[in-house]
């Protein structure tokens, strides 16, 4: 029977929904996806609900192929290799044409047809020869995706100050808004080197316990 699943293809990017009739298909697997445009990559399972259960505002993006199996692994495991010289050329690119960019990750899909650079910049960045000049090399579809130091630190982890794993990176599939309220609504310290997380915002976590302050505040 077919169901909606919940996916997230890449730590940086938000999940989306796929259909798809795969009966041991279950959260935390490796899936083989084909999205409208043809394109096919590979991603993880997040939520699995049956026809009808899914808020129908949310728009079915793709369709499962198939459960990853080991000669998916091996080709997102070349993927992996092959991104590391991808990441050394365009850095290269990008300091020999002097722009105004840091490059933080780079993803090859599924199929290799199209490559994605995520680069973090203060502002609008002209990469149009940039990426004609990586076009002909790659000889496929390149993206350019600009995202937040938040989204950085998403994407190469570390551990906090509490000694784990950071949140963005071991769980959090989205980020929520995290204000100088909750840490005046918990009574933390404006020591910004305590509330602050690797990526030099406030600290997810500090949304975790904010609704049980919130509680306590109008209990008295």
């Amino acid at each position: 029977m077919e169901k909606v699943f919940e996916i997230q293809v890449r730590k940086v990017e938000k999940p989306c929904y796929v259909s798809g009739d795969i009966p041991d298909l279950m959260a935390g697997d490796i899936c083989i996806v084909e999205f409208a445009k043809g394109t096919q990559d590979y991603a993880k399972v997040c939520t699995i609900f049956n026809l009808g259960e899914k808020d129908e505002k949310q728009t079915i993006s793709g369709k499962i192929l198939r459960k990853a199996n080991e000669q998916d692994m091996l080709v997102i495991r070349e993927n992996e290799i092959l991104k590391e010289e991808a990441f050394k050329l365009c850095d290269g690119k990008i300091k020999e044409i002097n722009l105004p960019m840091k490059l933080i990750d780079v993803t090859y899909s599924f199929d290799r047809t199209v490559i994605t650079f995520y680069y973090w910049a203060a502002g609008r960045v002209d990469f149009r020869k940039l990426v004609k000049e990586l076009a002909s090399i790659f000889n496929c579809r390149i993206e350019m995706r600009q995202i937040g130091l938040r989204d950085e630190a998403k994407i190469k982890g570390g551990f906090g100050i509490c000694g784990q794993e950071i949140c963005c990176h071991r769980f959090l599939k989205d980020f929520e808004p995290v204000t100088m309220k909750l840490v005046k609504t918990q009574s933390l310290p404006l020591d910004m080197s305590k509330i602050s997380g690797l990526c030099g915002r406030l600290m997810c976590c500090l949304i975790f316990e904010s609704k049980m302050y919130e509680n306590g505040e109008d209990e008295q």
